[in-house]
């Protein structure tokens, strides 16, 4: 049992400036951070050597709902990167609730981003799903939103409308189930099916119903690149009518023609809420290029009321080249955007196409010698049944540093589950790349800044009030490293290499491993004060 670390540079998370001190424990907590150097002594004491000491990172938007449960290796990649504590159920996919006649379509239609689903999954609730959580020996810290996406898929299937009456009350069913299951809260992801057809009136209802039982609504919005604007104003419009506190998640700007325009645009309209009163706040990856699934890129209306296998046919291929060469009102399209070069494979399921992994849909286009690729991608997506992720090089670095930057920016992975051979680097790198080139090479935040974004306030965003801060009487998550040495290893091309540079990490002060150290996290009271 670690009981002190002696002559640690010590970030406390607050954002305040570090200083040479010790930090005492006892029974897993800190009870006691003292300044000054100090003599080591005791088996128990590490020396840090004046390494930084931080509290562990929390990461408050991973997809990692179906590894936490069945994943033998779930931790690995996780603790290389200090992470201590991490938040699944973003971007409205959970994968929990669900509904027993239709669980299969709802875990096909997530598995690109959250893996897949053992085929004799019983597990239907959210609650179910906590249950069983807070039986297994985790190796960090787990916690969970509910996705607004399972509610609704849950409720009435993949229908291309809104509810109706009796499925808006069975979705709120599900949410208030949820959060008393000790959900942090519920995430919207607008631009997926069934949310993109649900009403603002059913967005509304919902994220009413989470507010009321104490929780934050985080939302993937509608569009972020041309309609970035609007999607902004309408998730302010929703959370507002709905009392709800809102953190956009993944802020960004997508697209060409959109970078250093409309992000400072989106931040406008953003501020101008928060000076009014209303609690929304960001949270930011540091890449430029993004991970979702190969049918988002595929404008609603071709799939419209079609099985996936029509993508795959002359007509749908044809239907498919038109309407990708458009525009579409309340949907950015992103092929037009960014261009095909710039969308790259990321994962498959059938090993004949696990070639195409890691690679430009222009580079495929040219190596098989075609000229169409909405023909090649819609044959694509129908031979996989959708299961494909896709890459897209979509931002520009001085708007990612733009939001970075911002005071009510959080630092978050968004790391997908699903990406098979060549998973978006994010998984395994975000938390080392920020601190190593954010703060070390290109000096966009301190390091003191950069751990508050990664520590206390995302922890209380969400409402976690024992994590994320060296200061007496908080659970003992502990990072330290030396910060010359840490560093990401994982890049687009060779996406699969553990981080490195993290000498100790400690989870209720004891040293993490791939164990019992990790505690499932339930929602708490008092959230908000990190708007």
């Amino acid at each position: 049992m670690i009981r002190k670390i002696v002559n640690g540079r010590i970030y406390d998370g607050s954002g305040a400036k570090p200083f040479l001190g010790s930090v005492e424990l006892e029974d897993g907590r800190i009870v006691r951070v003292r300044a000054g150097a100090e003599k080591p002594e005791g088996a128990e004491v590490i020396d840090a050597h004046e390494m930084a000491v931080t509290p562990g990172f929390v990461d408050i938007h991973r997809h990692h709902d179906i590894a936490a449960l069945y994943d033998e290796s779930f931790g690995e990649l996780e603790l290389a990167q200090g992470i201590t504590t991490a938040v699944a159920g973003n971007c409205g996919l959970s994968p929990f609730p669900n509904h027993p006649q239709r669980s299969a379509q709802q875990f096909a239609y997530i598995e690109p981003c959250l893996g897949k689903m053992p085929p004799d999954t019983k597990l239907h609730l959210f609650s179910d799903y906590m249950q069983v959580l807070a039986k297994k020996e985790l190796p960090l810290n787990v916690a969970a939103l509910v996705g607004a996406g399972a509610c609704a898929a849950a409720a009435m299937g993949y229908e291309t409308r809104g509810f109706t009456p009796a499925e808006r009350e069975e979705a709120i069913a599900y949410i208030r189930d949820a959060m008393q299951s000790g959900a942090l809260g519920m995430s919207f992801g607008i631009m997926y099916t069934p949310e993109c057809y649900l009403s603002e009136e059913d967005m509304i209802a919902m994220a009413r119903e989470c507010a009321r039982q104490g929780g934050i609504v985080s939302c993937h919005i509608r569009g972020e690149g041309n309609g970035l604007l609007d999607s902004v104003k309408e998730i302010l419009t929703i959370c507002q009518k709905a009392e709800a506190p809102l953190n956009i998640s993944h802020f960004k700007a997508t697209g060409i023609a959109n970078w250093g325009r409309s992000i400072g645009q989106a931040i406008e309209e953003i501020e101008k809420a928060r000076k009014a009163g209303q609690r929304v706040t960001v949270d930011v990856y540091p890449y430029t290029g993004g991970a979702t699934t190969a049918l988002s890129l595929i404008p609603p209306c071709v799939t419209e009321g079609r099985p996936l296998s029509y993508l795959g046919t002359p007509e749908g291929a044809a239907r498919l080249r038109q309407e990708i060469e458009r525009e579409h009102p309340g949907w950015d399209n992103m092929v037009k955007s960014i261009g095909w070069q710039r969308t790259i494979i990321g994962s498959v399921t059938r090993e004949e196409n696990r070639r195409y992994c890691g690679k430009s849909v222009a580079d495929i286009m040219q190596e098989l010698g075609l000229e169409d690729p909405c023909e090649w991608l819609g044959q694509l997506i129908a031979e996989e049944d959708g299961k494909v992720g896709c890459i897209i090089m979509s931002m520009s670095q001085e708007d990612v540093d733009t939001v970075m930057k911002l005071p009510y920016a959080a630092i978050i992975s968004d790391s997908l589950y699903g990406g098979g051979d060549n998973p978006h680097p994010r998984l395994y790198g975000s938390f080392p790349r920020v601190l190593h080139e954010y703060v070390g090479q290109r000096r966009v935040l301190s390091m003191q800044e950069a751990v508050h974004k990664m520590t206390a306030m995302p922890a209380e965003r969400v409402g976690i009030w024992d994590r994320g801060r060296i200061q007496a009487g908080y659970i003992a998550d502990i990072n330290i490293f030396d910060p010359e040495a840490i560093r990401d290893l994982a890049t687009f091309t060779e996406p699969k290499q553990l981080s490195q540079g993290i000498a100790y990490t400690l989870i209720g002060g004891e040293p993490a491993k791939i164990g019992a150290q990790g505690r499932l996290i339930k929602k708490g009271k008092g959230l908000w004060t990190q708007f």
